[in-house]
């Protein structure tokens, strides 16, 4: 007798799915052919003692007649009196027709015995009535102990999300039947085959634990033992015929060549099919073949097991080139709207349509990962010259490519070639558009590496762009001078004295020369982005009130010019600048420009930028909680200067720092990855190093690491990374003034501990202001023994006086005091007293 693949009872894990599943009052199981849908549920249900009507479904059910018949007798095998009442009722049509239905199943469903009923193939039905019928039964006969059953090849086409939103369905997918690898090798062991663990790796990869596979290799190596490969070779033969002779050869000519057109695609969007299907019913046709290709309401895609694909990419002979060009033209425009660009790239070099697949890249290159910038890269030097040599873009495009996958000195070699080649041609609109292009990169490829050359001519190659811009009629869009914005404006990295006023210097100047150039596109020009830096320097120095006007003025201009980016990290210093003044109002009206910038759809960045700036926002407020799930990652490696990934990091590291994970954040500090060229960033990072030290008890390396940020930000008199740290500074601050400084100046301990208190001070108000506006007043809860110690405290006894008076040690009464501070987020005594009387505490 020949063994047949062994029972899924036999399979723990999908039992264990199915005996949790009938607890709902629906389940549907929902897979392509060959998946065991209906073997999973009878093993199951065989298995049970549960009354089970099984209606097995079939194309004539469509009928509603036919339909009833087959429904009413399911019940014959267990109770005659339900088979007899259904053949009286007949078909339910109308309100009053369901109703009678339901009263006179009430009793046998409400009887408190298991009962379930199982419609099979339900892919086969198309009637409207039958439908209708079957959505009323699974979600309005809703009882206890009873079970609906939907078995399908596509997802049932009724109304159950309801049941789903509200958790009274289950839905069991092919992903679920499929056999796991240790099912795959235990039902090959039960077929009497000792196989190597290469040849099952082997076996489950070309399977995907797709059971009707598994058991035709399953088979053919019973038959020819130790021939893996050749098992495996005549399982996709058998696996070809049968898409052949079953589906492929029965359907329409327009449906062969669709399904073989999207074969070629990695997408496969039920809205992309649509598109390169063109005909709504040539789109409805694909549920013909539903066996092989099962679309996936949840995903809204089709899914095709890889050896139907397979068989789909050998049939490619039968489109013509314009067919192909066509599907992969189609899905790179899907993909570009979509934001993936990669793919779209991909498509659109598989389509030959290089002017689409630059203009895909464009305003996008210099913000890319460098993975992915890598990989349009090749795909641009593999390019044929006959094909992009005409394309204005081309040129400026790849060299900024190499910029962000951050190649800076082949990019800069490439720059110095294509401007020999290009100023040796007899001047041309075309010519002058290019030559622009290219001196925009070299302006941006100086701007980047400013920090490291500690040379600010960029702005010579920024005047080069626009002289050679201004001769060209080509378009304004996305001509960028220096189009983007890092973590700091400031791209200046050592801390020579004067370094800060040359870059500001040759930022004005760029700024004037990129007056023209760009118009007023979402990533051209430096509309503001000189008063920004010059407001981010201000800012630094704790000359708040000048910082606040010059990014005032940044803001305007950003806003005038669709200046986003800039637009953004202006609101950004604005919150910090609310922060640093106390000021609630301030912040506020700040956080809603930032949320109206969500609806700026030509700002592709737009989430990410207020993901950061709103991640470093809760973290000012202690509500670490709440910035986006992203930022609570690993940090990103190997990121460039002025990349947004090198800004999520620096908020990542505060929220490390916040989470206590403190050696983390160390460990991160002082790899290469963590040390930022920036001046502005180095000083905040080695100012959080020195805070994070003293946190883990480690006094000396602390007073070390402020000593060094001290010596860092010394000759430009940058005090905020260290003001902004607030109580813990201070704490820092004080402990090194009482080791006689350390090498730093008393004085300026003494100021920084000063500045630090108070920004603390300002820091409560502004969360004590949030919780009063979001009605959170009431979430504090204090133990007895933290209350009593509260009350002493507010009653202005010491450390020492309330140990004595509790019978405590010091140390003890110094972590309920700090657990008091914690719990009500204060940050000094006077913060303790008045948040305690507000909150009616005492």
């Amino acid at each position: 007798m020949e063994k047949q693949i062994y029972t899924y009872l036999e399979r723990p894990r999908v039992a264990g799915l199915l005996a949790e599943a009938v607890k709902s009052p629906l389940v549907t199981v929902c897979g392509g052919t060959g998946y065991g849908k209906t073997r999973a549920v009878s093993d199951f249900l065989q298995n049970g003692d549960a009354d089970t009507a099984w209606i097995q479904l079939s194309g004539r059910d469509n009928l509603p007649s036919r339909f009833w018949e087959s429904y009413r007798q399911a019940f014959s095998p267990f109770d005659k009196s339900v088979t007899q009442q259904l053949a009286k009722i007949g078909f339910p049509k109308t309100e009053d027709d369901f109703e009678t239905y339901f009263i006179a199943l009430d009793e046998w469903f409400s009887s408190g015995k298991k009962s379930v009923v199982v419609f099979d193939d339900l892919h086969l039905i198309r009637s409207g009535e039958i439908l209708r019928f079957i959505e009323k039964r699974a979600t309005t006969l809703v009882y206890p102990n009873s079970t609906v059953i939907l078995i399908s090849r596509t997802e049932p086409d009724i109304n159950i999300v309801g049941m789903l939103s509200g958790g009274l369905a289950v839905n069991i997918s092919e992903d679920e039947l499929r056999f796991t690898e240790g099912e795959c090798a235990e039902y090959l062991r039960l077929l009497g085959l000792t196989l190597s663990t290469e040849a099952l790796a082997d076996i489950y990869r070309d399977t995907e634990g797709w059971a009707f596979a598994l058991n035709l290799v399953g088979h053919a190596l019973e038959k020819m033992p130790n021939q893996v490969s050749a098992a495996r070779a005549a399982m996709r033969l058998n696996i070809c015929k049968l898409i052949e002779n079953g589906a492929f050869m029965v359907i329409s000519e327009k449906l062969r060549r669709l399904l073989v057109r999207i074969s070629l695609l990695d997408h496969l969007s039920v809205d992309l099919v649509q598109i390169i299907a063109a005909d709504e019913a040539l789109a409805a046709e694909l549920e013909s073949v539903s066996a092989y290709i099962r679309r996936d309401v949840y995903s809204n895609t089709y899914r095709i097991h890889h050896l139907t694909l397979d068989y789909l990419r050998e049939k490619r002979d039968i489109l013509t080139e314009e067919e192909k060009r066509g599907a992969y033209s189609a899905a790179a425009r899907w993909c570009e709207e979509n934001g993936c660009l990669a793919d779209a790239v991909s498509y659109y070099e598989k389509a030959g349509e290089y002017e689409r697949l630059v203009r895909a890249v464009y305003d996008r290159a210099q913000q890319l990962p460098a993975k992915t910038a890598r990989f349009l890269l090749e795909v641009f030097e593999n390019a044929p010259p006959a094909e992009v040599s005409h394309i204005v873009h081309f040129t400026e495009m790849h060299l900024k490519l190499k910029m962000s996958a951050g190649l800076f000195s082949e990019a800069d070699e490439s720059a110095g070639r294509y401007l020999e080649y290009c100023t040796a041609l007899p001047q041309t609109a075309f010519t002058d558009r290019v030559l622009s292009g290219i001196y925009s990169a070299m302006g941006g490829l100086r701007f980047l590496t400013a920090p490291d050359t500690d040379r600010y001519d960029f702005d010579t190659y920024i005047a080069k762009q626009g002289e050679y811009y201004s001769k060209s009629p080509y378009e304004a869009a996305g001509a960028a001078a220096i189009g983007y914005v890092g973590p700091w404006l400031s791209m200046v990295g050592t801390d020579r004295k004067g370094a800060m006023e040359e870059y500001l210097g040759a930022l004005t100047r760029a700024a004037a020369h990129a007056g023209g150039v760009g118009g007023a596109g979402p990533m051209c020009g430096m509309s503001g982005l000189e008063e920004l830096a010059r407001g981010e320097l201000l800012f630094y120095k704790d000359e708040v009130k000048e910082a606040e006007r010059c990014v005032m003025r940044a803001l305007s201009a950003a806003r005038e010019r669709n200046q986003y980016d800039i637009r953004n990290r202006a609101l950004f210093y604005l919150i910090r600048i609310g922060f640093a003044q106390g000021n609630f109002a301030k912040i506020g009206q700040a956080l809603k420009e930032l949320e109206a910038q969500l609806g700026e759809k030509d700002y592709a960045i737009r989430y990410t930028s207020y993901d950061i700036v709103m991640g470093r926002y809760y973290l000012m407020m202690d509500l670490p909680e709440n910035i986006a799930a992203w930022l609570k990652l690993d940090f990103e490696p190997g990121t460039l200067t002025g990349f947004m990934e090198r800004f999520g990091n620096t908020v990542k590291a505060r929220y490390y720092y916040a989470a206590k994970q403190y050696h983390l954040l160390l460990a991160f500090l002082e790899s290469g990855h963590g040390r930022e060229p920036i001046l502005l960033g180095r000083i905040e990072a080695k100012a959080l190093e020195a805070v994070c030290l003293y946190q883990i008890k480690n006094r000396d390396a602390a007073l070390i690491a402020l000593s060094e940020a001290y010596e860092m930000a010394r000759s430009n008199d940058l005090t905020l990374p260290f003001i902004e740290l607030g109580r813990d500074m201070r704490t820092l601050a004080a402990s090194a003034l009482r080791d006689k400084g350390r090498g730093i100046p008393r004085a300026w301990l003494e100021a920084i501990g000063k500045k630090s208190s108070t920004y603390a001070k300002r820091r409560a108000v502004i969360r004590s202001e949030y919780r009063k506006a979001n009605n959170l007043g009431g979430d504090v809860r204090l133990s007895d023994r933290e209350t009593e110690i509260l009350i002493d405290l507010c009653h202005g006894l010491s450390r020492s006086e309330i140990a004595a008076g509790h019978d405590l040690s010091i140390n003890t009464v110094k972590l309920i005091v700090n657990m008091v501070y914690t719990k009500l987020g204060a940050d000094s005594l006077a913060d303790v007293v008045r948040i305690a009387a507000e909150r009616q505490l005492i």
